[in-house]
């Protein structure tokens, strides 16, 4: 479906950072994550960010008060979010590349 065509809205990647690394930490916030349809992916990542999210939003707002209300709830333990608005859809994922992936016997 080309969005674009079809209905306004913005395409970001939010960065999460978490106070805690704790399992309990993150499992509070992984559940919280699961009842935002807006949040389409969610990826616990190495390194200095603590998971990266794929979303879609009406508006750039409505994503601010999302990320807000989640950085609100002392529960959920979120130091910083950083939030990246695609400018452009350079490549769009059509699957994976089955071909090139060694196959566990």
């Amino acid at each position: 479906m080309d969005l674009d065509r079809i209905c306004e809205h913005v395409l970001a990647y939010v960065e999460f950072y978490l106070k805690s690394n704790t399992a309990q930490q993150r499992r509070q916030f992984e559940n919280a994550l699961q009842d935002i349809p807006e949040f389409m992916d969610c990826l616990r990542m190495s390194g200095d960010v603590d998971y990266i999210s794929f979303t879609c939003s009406p508006n750039y707002n409505a994503l601010k008060q999302m990320c807000d209300s989640l950085s609100d709830n002392p529960r959920l333990g979120i130091n910083r979010i950083v939030i990246r608005p695609v400018l452009e859809r350079t490549k769009w994922y059509l699957g994976y590349p089955l071909e090139k992936l060694k196959w566990i016997d």
